[in-house]
């Protein structure tokens, strides 16, 4: 993959002359540079795009950026209305790539925009609407947290599903503590700088909230994956599930009690939906052996028609903000279950993980 561009009239010139005709041959793309930009002090577009098509010319005053995020993209537009406003001329924004959803934003806006990867929107209001998109992304985002909204980074996003606003990073860091995971600050800052760039959570002077729940659930369903199992066993207990789980929470009086254990989140989903699963439930464990030794004659492997299925795993996604019920059983938060169920498949799953969505927004908004 090509390094994060530089983004300069002439850098532009030569990506766009190297794509070719991005709008078809009809179409003329020409970058010129703003002299006003040389002059010490003074500030305006970063350069000009002159579009012509037959004997008409349209004139562009340009923002570029070198990233492509939701925030930066924010920024760019009200430069280039800026930029346009002063100069005169229609307003653009040019970034190393412009998604299908980008582009959309870019025409409800009614501002132009080029990338460096060959997709592109030219709006002449009245005149012309010009539309290029498909081509892939060349110029991955490089930042920290990529990959914010999956595996134990995650910690720090699923967070705000369960309290929404806080005071500094610290307090995101104790919350997750609290809420049974672990994090360091640097994975906690490098996640909300990925949120904050995405408009998920708004950070200024001393808060940090979130602003938009529905597209953070979206976000971590996009990246979900089921926690990775590092063994897995099947058994048939004879105890019930709530004196399986109080049998294992039974340490040694001289031992810290350090074993997890808690109902994935498609088992735990009738907690928070009216929906009921038959399938046989499912419970993740850090330590498959300490588990073992706790339950006794209670763990019976079988190879047929178990009525327990325990998953050792590293993955401590499915452990945060685990709910313990008066029973002895300990339920899978909410967002698990949600993600769980979003991602399974099936018809009825999909519609217990609405529901949990819905109970999972409507507990925010109190």
């Amino acid at each position: 993959m090509p390094a994060v561009p530089v983004i300069s009239e002439l850098a532009i010139s030569e990506t766009l002359a190297g794509l070719g005709p991005v709008f078809g041959r009809q179409i003329a793309v020409e970058i010129r540079s703003n002299d006003r930009r040389a002059t010490p002090g003074r500030a305006g577009a970063d350069f000009f795009v002159s579009v012509a098509w037959g004997t008409e010319r349209f004139e562009f005053a340009v923002e570029a950026k070198v990233r492509s995020a939701p925030r930066v993209l924010d920024e760019a537009l009200r430069q280039a209305r800026r930029w346009a406003s002063e100069s005169g001329r229609l307003p653009m924004v040019v970034v190393p790539y412009l998604g299908e959803k980008r582009i959309e934003r870019l025409e409800e806006e009614q501002v132009s925009g080029l990338d460096l990867c060959g997709n592109g929107l030219i709006i002449v209001p009245g005149r012309m609407l010009l539309r290029r998109t498909g081509q892939p992304n060349r110029y991955p985002d490089s930042q920290p947290a990529r990959f914010a909204y999956r595996g134990a980074t995650s910690l720090v996003p699923r967070i705000f599903l369960r309290r929404a606003v806080y005071s500094a990073v610290g307090q995101v860091r104790d919350e997750i503590e609290r809420a049974g995971g672990a994090v360091v600050l640097s994975t906690v800052s490098k996640a909300l700088a990925r949120m904050a760039d995405d408009l998920i959570v708004d950070r200024s002077e001393g808060r940090i909230s979130l602003l938009q729940p529905d597209k953070l659930l979206d976000e971590l369903a996009r990246s979900f994956a089921a926690p990775r199992p590092e063994r897995t066993a099947e058994l048939k207990t004879p105890l019930p599930l709530a004196d399986f789980f109080r049998r294992a929470r039974q340490a040694p009086a001289d031992e810290v009690d350090t074993l997890r254990l808690v109902l994935s989140g498609a088992s735990s989903q009738d907690r928070y939906s009216g929906g009921l699963r038959a399938d046989t439930p499912v419970v993740y464990t850090d330590d498959l052996d300490e588990l073992k030794r706790r339950t006794g004659d209670a763990w019976k492997p079988v190879d047929r028609f178990a009525n327990l299925k325990v998953i050792e795993t590293r993955d401590p996604t499915p452990f945060l903000d685990a709910r313990p019920e008066d029973g002895g059983v300990a339920a899978a938060s909410p967002v698990q279950a949600y993600l769980e169920l979003a991602t399974a498949g099936d018809k009825r799953d999909t519609e217990m993980a609405g529901e949990i969505r819905a109970r999972i927004l409507r507990d925010l908004a109190r």
